[in-house]
């Protein structure tokens, strides 16, 4: 009898995994699903099942939910895999979610906010929803102030002068790099740049966190431009990098002035979503926050 009941689990232990669905929570870069025997671009909100087969591309990640078993897992193999094989690589890599954050998480994903996005060049504070609350975009702040003050000799300055100083340190809390990418011939720009250059943003999270960036880029006059834009309920998912990966954000080119210019650029990571467009605003030195930041800065000359 038990052999009988053993032999029954086993059957059904198929059944089950085919049963599991997950919500596509994210898709940084290209990735595509097959929908019979035609190919289709994959997006946010999709439902898959285990036996979904993706098609990753390169320095691309696609993330899911599992709010069965309140899971979130990130991809970045390259290549055709099942989504059942692709979490199967990670070998129990995935980050578990509290079911207040997996109800924020669910509940911003589906709303319409999540599909408006824009490029602030002013302050904009996103609406505070019952996770994400406009503390944490405080924090946010607070943690720049103190990652860019200068000890003992930041008196007077404000943290955007110190931010373009060359000689002002700044530390992080985690190991993040960036690089831009010339759209036109692929390869990494460096410290001089052609006036009109298009490019995109390419970043390496070397840490075991899944992190949400953005890039701040002010010139010499002060002038602040979020690179990556914002949706409008502030979930970040679009700017989610999973853990020891490279990911391009292809989708997302910008294009430098044709006048000569000092830019400044900052790579800031955080762990939980923020309204990252509050670096709009001027950044006040402070106290050191609670929240950890990962902030990696480049300097670049057009002319």
């Amino acid at each position: 009898m038990k052999n009988r009941i053993l032999i029954l689990l086993l059957a059904l232990m198929p059944l089950s995994m085919a049963a599991q669905s997950y919500t596509v929570y994210s898709v940084v870069g290209t990735a595509r699903w097959y929908n019979g025997k035609a190919m289709v671009p994959l997006k946010a909100r999709k439902v898959v099942s285990a036996q979904t087969k993706l098609q990753i591309g390169e320095e691309s990640a696609v993330t899911v939910i599992d709010e069965k078993n309140a899971k979130m897992y990130s991809f970045t193999s390259s290549g055709t895999n099942t989504v059942a094989d692709l979490i199967k690589d990670l070998k129990g890599n995935a980050k578990s979610l509290s079911k207040q954050y997996l109800s924020y998480v669910v509940k911003q994903l589906f709303s319409d906010d999540s599909e408006k996005m824009s490029h602030p060049n002013t302050y904009m504070q996103a609406t505070a929803t019952a996770y994400r609350s406009s503390s944490n975009d405080s924090l946010l702040l607070n943690q720049l102030g103190h990652h860019l003050a200068l000890v003992g000799s930041s008196a007077g300055k404000t943290v955007e002068s110190m931010l373009i100083d060359p000689a002002a340190p700044v530390s992080t809390d985690y190991d993040i790099q960036f690089e831009l990418i010339d759209c036109t011939t692929g390869m990494p720009l460096e410290e001089h740049i052609a006036p009109n250059t298009s490019c995109y943003l390419r970043v390496t999270n070397q840490t075991s966190e899944l992190l949400y960036m953005n890039l701040l880029d002010i010139d010499r006059q002060g002038n602040k431009y979020l690179v990556l834009p914002m949706d409008a309920a502030a979930t970040c998912a679009h700017l989610l990098v999973p853990a020891m990966s490279t990911v391009s954000f292809k989708k997302e080119p910008f294009v430098f002035g044709d006048e000569p210019s000092e830019e400044t650029l900052l790579l800031m990571a955080v762990r939980e979503p923020v309204d990252f467009s509050i670096v709009m605003d001027n950044i006040k030195t402070g106290g050191q926050s609670t929240m950890r930041v990962g902030l990696n800065r480049r300097f670049y000359q057009v002319k």
